[in-house]
């Protein structure tokens, strides 16, 4: 499949049926792709990415707080990276919530504020799982956990769609952890 680019953030997007890989400056990050957690969230990246609709604002990293969290934006933009032809139509954003594990349907849900219905839509995220921010159904914002320990403290809000893997052979978390040995800058609460 073509990659998709972002030359704002040097962010290049491709896909195989079982993978994405974003190609930074920094180097690579494979993220493997897990339908059997939110097939609908799976089916929204491969539509993305085949669509080649990713421009310099619409897929980039944007944050990284050490140690733990590495978010960017998923979305169709304006025009196709390549040509700056408008893409017709644009991907929509998926809307449908990840399922509850077996194992926590009945868990009581601790809802923040800002959520107070947020029930239960994916696993409790452990290192290397990829999941839309703010307990949202299908993006655009995703972030990739690196905490050491089972984020047990954001609950099951999250749907998770993808896994990022210690030993990918592109050296993903490696490329992530040079993500926090950049200078910082505080930009509304969020280190970029």
């Amino acid at each position: 499949m073509a990659p998709t680019n972002s030359a704002k953030s040097g962010t290049t997007t491709t896909t195989t049926a079982d993978y994405i890989t974003l190609k930074t400056p920094h180097g690579n990050i494979r993220i493997t792709l897990r339908p059997d957690l939110s097939p609908e969230s799976v089916d929204y990246v491969r539509r993305l990415v085949a669509s080649r609709s990713c421009d310099a604002d619409s897929c980039r990293l944007y944050r990284a707080e050490r140690p733990g969290i590495l978010q960017g934006i998923l979305k169709s933009g304006d025009a196709d990276g390549d040509s700056g032809a408008a893409v017709q139509p644009p991907v929509p954003t998926n809307t449908v919530l990840g399922a509850c594990p077996a194992e926590y349907r009945d868990a009581e849900q601790d809802c923040p504020p800002h959520d107070p219905n947020c029930g239960c839509h994916g696993p409790v995220m452990t290192k290397g799982h990829v999941g839309w921010a703010a307990g949202t159904a299908g993006g655009p914002d995703f972030f990739i956990n690196t905490y050491e320990h089972p984020a047990a403290h954001w609950g099951n809000q999250h749907t998770v769609w993808g896994f990022v893997e210690d030993d990918d052979g592109d050296g993903s978390l490696a490329t992530i952890q040079k993500y926090w040995e950049l200078p910082v800058r505080n930009n509304g609460g969020m280190h970029l």
